[in-house]
């Protein structure tokens, strides 16, 4: 089996496991040890044949991260970290699930609201919330809902 072959069926064992952008197929890649001139061509041929695509990528990931109950603040950061341009996102926008819904369902599934009331607690979350790529408008609206919503 060639170096191209080996790298291309590496590439393709990865791109079976679930989406990867080309940033992080091209990172594997290398770090694997494969001849850079050889790592392009594969990367050429996988794009060209629609194994790989970062818009894919992009959809799929923005789904996936709403999902476990990321905001999009968190997600462009990651995406942009993996190597898919602004244009890319920006194209995408429309994939977004608002983040007050997001995190809405987010306290409503881990039953959050019963701990609200406690101002350590609600700290506590509320810094949890930010990592997860909140804006802190979207949490204030949020834990004042969920407040409101028990009485």
């Amino acid at each position: 089996m060639s170096e191209f072959e080996k790298c291309l069926v590496s590439a393709q064992r990865s791109l079976a496991m679930r989406e990867h952008s080309y940033f992080q197929i091209k990172n594997k890649l290398c770090k694997k040890g494969f001849d850079d001139e050889i790592v392009e061509n594969v990367l050429m041929e996988i794009k060209k044949t629609g194994f790989q695509s970062d818009k894919r990528y992009t959809e799929e990931y923005i789904r996936h991260k709403q999902g476990l109950g990321y905001g999009s603040k968190k997600i462009i950061y990651d995406l942009k970290s993996n190597g898919i341009s602004s244009n890319m996102i920006e194209d995408n926008l429309e994939n977004f699930i608002d983040d007050y819904n997001v995190l809405f369902e987010l306290v409503k599934f881990k039953n959050l609201d019963k701990n609200l009331n406690n101002e350590k607690n609600l700290a506590k979350f509320v810094n949890k919330f930010r990592l997860r790529g909140f804006e802190n408008s979207t949490i204030l609206e949020v834990i004042n809902n969920i407040k409101t919503y028990e009485k």
